[in-house]
């Protein structure tokens, strides 16, 4: 493999950008559809694409303050809060609410 070059590594980044963007604007216009489907025919819910978004989406933070961790991290002007670990605990926080939400409603339309 040869050694990529300041060009080479700015075009493979953009061609990377541009397909990221693209499978994102694919898998929003699979929820739209299968909304559209569910709500006005009466189709069954999919939540696949709903769930491959949400795994990309927190993948990609993930990285990203990966990545900004490993770059500062011999710096010593610039500290920085942990904010991987403030991004794991936000996401079992919203996890569990939406948890706890689904299991009381679900409590709710049984006993109805």
């Amino acid at each position: 493999m040869k050694k990529m070059d300041e060009m080479d590594r700015n075009i493979q980044l953009r061609s990377e950008s541009i397909g990221y963007r693209a499978a994102m604007f694919a898998l929003i216009v699979w929820i739209l559809y299968d909304l559209w489907n569910y709500w006005f025919n009466g189709g069954a819910k999919n939540v696949l694409p709903t769930t491959l978004t949400i795994i990309v989406l927190i993948i990609q933070q993930f990285s990203a303050i990966s990545i900004k961790r490993k770059m500062i991290a011999g710096d010593e002007e610039y500290k920085e809060p942990n904010q991987l670990l403030r991004l794991v605990i936000l996401i079992v926080l919203a996890l569990s609410m939406v948890l706890s939400a689904g299991a009381y409603l679900s409590t709710v339309s049984f006993a109805a």
